[in-house]
């Protein structure tokens, strides 16, 4: 199971920014292919950006989103614009709650549900990602920093020796 589990681990990450890289590739090639579903429920919920070119933007936002979470290029800051498109969708449950039928869901509701389960993968992977670069941020400066130590330190011509007790005894320089 142990093995099971690390296997688990280790593919989490990598798949789970790969489907939402796809979900939004996907979602945003539909916008770019036919922008009038949506143009319609933002008429309904946020009517000031009822408009086909703010629906291109967005398709372009979520393909180019969808490739470079793929590339798994940026990942941090694509999962926070992700964060925000997914953010944006959900607040038309506080705003026009008509057009969901919150709380008991119509199938528009239901279709945006799925946006809190997209918002917190966009959240995972973010974070996944930044914890990753800190830690190799954290180990460069470890390696510099060891690295530093070892060229400014002297040698010197008196050597600290273990012996077989396990206590350190000071062994005498040589004359040159």
């Amino acid at each position: 199971m142990k093995t099971l589990f690390s296997f688990a681990e280790r593919l989490a990450g990598p798949l789970l920014r790969i489907s939402l890289g796809l979900v939004l590739l996907w979602i945003g090639s539909l916008h770019l292919q036919n922008p009038h579903s949506i143009v319609v429920l933002l008429s309904l919920s946020l009517p000031f950006l009822a408009s086909s070119t703010f629906v291109y933007v967005l398709g372009a936002l979520e393909v180019i989103a969808g490739v470079l979470l793929i590339a798994g290029l940026w990942v941090r800051y694509v999962g926070l614009l992700a964060l925000v498109l997914f953010a944006g969708t959900l607040t038309i449950f506080v705003i026009a709650p008509a057009v969901t039928g919150f709380p008991i869901l119509n199938l528009t509701g239901q279709f945006l549900l799925k946006d809190i389960v997209l918002a917190s993968a966009a959240i995972t992977i973010a974070a996944r990602d930044a914890a990753r670069h800190e830690a190799k941020r954290a180990q460069r400066t470890q390696l510099a920093s060891r690295s530093e130590e070892q060229t400014l330190s002297p040698v010197n011509s008196e050597s600290k020796q273990v012996n077989a007790s396990g206590t350190r005894e000071q062994t005498p320089s040589r004359p040159l």
